[in-house]
Formats: C-alpha cells, structure tokens, sequence
C-alpha cells in the first residue's frame, strides 16, 4: 500500500506494542560487506525487544546473536493463526497487531502478506510489496543496506 522511507517505517515499528518479527531463508544467505541479514534481523528484534517467529533456519542464529524470545515457526502457520479468533501461539501471550517480514523472497513476502487479516505488515526487503500495509521502496543491494543501516539508527 505505502513505500515508506526507513526513519517512516522506524516511526511506525515503534508506535506498535504487539508486533512480531518473521525473519526468512534469505536472512542466512544474504551478506553486506560481512553484515549479513540475520545481524540485521537480530539488531531490529533487539532495539524494539520483539519476540521472533523464526523461519526458515534462523532460529539458532538469532539466539546466538542475542535474541532472546526466538521460537522456529513456519510463515504460513502464523499468517494461518492470525487469521483466527483466538492468538494460540506461545511465541507471544497476545496476539499481534504488526508482522514484519525480512529475509523473504518478493513472490514468498507477497503472497504472505496478502494472506494477513486481523494486523497490519509490514516488508523490509529490497522491492516494494504492495499487498503489504508498508514497505521499503524498490533498491539496489547497496541502497538496501543503507535502509536498514537507517532503520535500526530510527530505532
């Protein structure tokens, strides 16, 4: 819906008291002059002490870089409970009003946040997601880095 600049979508994550980080298979594989995503997710999950629904392999990676309420989850299971009446996940007592996704593909992050009802998304990746409530714009790897390097400064 909204391409949002990061020090926007730094504003919007804060705002949140009920948000949950998804991070995906890319958060392993994608490196930044020896930054890789996964040091990205767990600085944001971090700063904002966000409870992290960890897919892919990422579970173990997070909890060695500081994460502490880190549960491996499948991304559909989640967008699946968000949808119901009843929060029945113990990653977090209350259900959330905000998903990020980071480390997913554009098809995967589309058709993940198109599957949300009941909470807003929110797509920290390097194409904009239209079915996403808020988005980072379109960019190069390099511009990316730079994104997230503001966004977590915006934290």
């Amino acid at each position: 819906m909204s391409a949002k600049r990061p020090s926007e979508l730094a504003t919007c994550l804060k705002s949140k008291k009920r948000a949950l980080l998804l991070t995906g298979a890319l958060c392993n594989e994608l490196n930044f002059d020896g930054k890789s995503l996964l040091d990205y997710a767990a600085e944001i999950a971090k700063k904002l002490k966000l409870p992290v629904a960890a897919t892919a392999n990422t579970a173990k990676g997070l909890k060695e870089r500081g994460v502490e309420k880190v549960a491996k989850k499948y991304a559909a299971e989640i967008v699946d409970f968000i949808r119901g009446p009843e929060w029945k996940e113990p990653i977090t007592t209350e259900k959330p009003e905000l998903l990020i996704f980071l480390g997913y593909s554009p098809k995967v992050a589309r058709g993940l946040t198109s599957g949300v009802k009941g909470a807003e998304t929110v797509a920290l990746g390097n194409v904009y997601i239209k079915e996403a409530n808020y988005s980072l714009g379109d960019a190069s790897l390099k511009q990316y880095q730079q994104n997230l390097e503001q966004l977590i400064k915006a934290l």
